[in-house]
């Protein structure tokens, strides 16, 4: 490809995620008008506060790890139900077909749709952090290279089983539903409310065939203990493995799913 048509793909490419991500945050800030925008503020606070209570009977050095966690799990609600929730939303509307006829790759509408649940995520977070911090004291000592290469690496990885889940859901027409199935597996699994190296040897192993419990234990050593990048190597390190692998695979395999569902004749079918 000659350096001018490199050019022309990119600004396609930035264009088509910039579209995408206006459109779904005008619906997004209509939902939000209704009230849906409290859901994501208010939950969070409610949950951390209960799993909190939990672990102040017993454990309760887990407290200052439950905050970072569960904002660190926002993360992986939006990027597991956003992008599936987005293909049934445009089935639904009768739109997924021109979507999948739009002269840009299928990636940059569905990072331009899912990067509109930013600001959901963002504030899930900030409400965790601020109701960790008012009402169990918990402090952050971050050091922000660990910190910001942990989170970079587990958004990747994130994407990646996003868009396999997308797929799976692409051809069984019921992608919400399947995130909602998946959703309470990763929870127990992925190290939001209890670290993964305390769980019981029959659901560690497992465990660590994902790449969550590896990210959550990367962004709360470096949020909370100032970790450096040499400390945290060894949740950093499978975690660039799942960073690099789940994104490729998860575009081979929504693009192959893609394609048997376009032989089916079934894209726009609910």
């Amino acid at each position: 490809m000659s350096p001018s048509l490199a050019l022309n793909w990119m600004s396609s490419e930035a264009g088509a995620i910039a579209g995408a991500w206006l459109a779904k945050m005008r619906e997004r800030l209509d939902d939000y008008a209704r009230g849906y925008f409290a859901v994501w503020v208010i939950r969070p606070i409610f949950d951390l506060s209960i799993a909190a209570l939990i672990y102040a009977g017993g454990g309760r050095d887990l407290i200052p790890y439950l905050v970072v966690a569960m904002s660190a799990n926002s993360l992986v609600w939006v990027t597991l139900f956003r992008i599936g929730e987005i293909l049934d939303r445009e089935r639904i509307n009768g739109t997924l077909v021109s979507l999948f006829l739009t002269p840009c790759s299928r990636l940059s509408w569905l990072v331009g749709f899912a990067a509109a649940g930013v600001a959901e995520t963002t504030a899930a977070a900030l409400a965790i952090m601020l109701a960790g911090r008012t009402l169990f004291g918990v402090r952050l000592d971050p050091d922000f290279a660990s910190l910001a290469v942990s989170v970079v690496l587990f958004v990747l990885a994130l994407c990646g089983l996003g868009l396999i889940l997308s797929g799976i859901g692409l051809l069984i027409k019921k992608a919400n539903e399947l995130a909602n199935l998946v959703f309470p597996v990763v929870t127990l699994l992925g190290g939001a409310y209890y670290p993964v190296s305390r769980l019981p040897l029959g659901l560690r192993i497992p465990a660590r065939a994902l790449p969550l419990g590896y990210g959550m234990e990367a962004i709360t050593g470096a949020a909370l203990h100032h970790a450096s990048l040499g400390a945290l190597a060894p949740s950093l390190l499978p975690l660039a493995g799942f960073a690099v692998a789940l994104p490729l695979l998860g575009a081979a395999s929504f693009g192959a799913l893609e394609r048997l569902v376009r032989r089916r004749g079934e894209i726009d079918l609910y």
